[in-house]
């Protein structure tokens, strides 16, 4: 009898390299996930100092320089929008990460199904490897049998 041969095997191995490209895509937009929220927390620590220097300037008790007052706010102000800006780059980089995490799983529960049918039919194949032993057993202690 010949060897066990999956007829799905070119498919299986399709899958396998499907996935793996898949897994680098999601590795890919989480890094880029992970490293938009830093530059939100970067962008947020220049805004919390830039509102601590406001603060030291008004607290300082020397005669305030409302263009040097003018030149924070408006930069405190240009933290805010790109820190809105960034939020919105999270929020799209997330919903990015969500289509790619269903892809990998599709795609997993593909290949699942295909080694399951692989190893029904291996299954099988041995089963009926065993009841053809069986058989030719069978036929060789029948044939001794009669012989005697």
């Amino acid at each position: 009898m010949k060897k066990f041969q999956f007829r799905l095997q070119v498919v299986l191995d399709i899958k396998e390299k499907l996935l793996e490209q898949k897994l680098l895509e999601l590795s890919k937009v989480q890094r880029s996930l992970q490293e938009a929220v830093q530059k939100q927390r970067t962008l947020e620590g220049y805004q919390q100092e830039i509102n601590e220097a406001l603060m030291n300037v008004f607290q300082s008790g020397n005669d305030l320089d409302l263009v040097e007052v003018q030149r924070y706010k408006d930069f405190i102000n240009k933290l805010i929008v790109d820190i809105s800006n960034q939020k919105v780059v999270i929020q799209n980089i997330s919903k990015v990460l969500e289509l790619k995490r269903k892809e990998v799983n599709e795609v997993l529960k593909e290949k699942k199904v295909l080694e399951k049918l692989k190893e029904n039919q291996k299954k099988k194949y041995y089963q009926s490897y065993e009841h053809y032993q069986t058989r030719e057993l069978d036929d060789i202690a029948s044939a001794r049998y009669a012989r005697v």
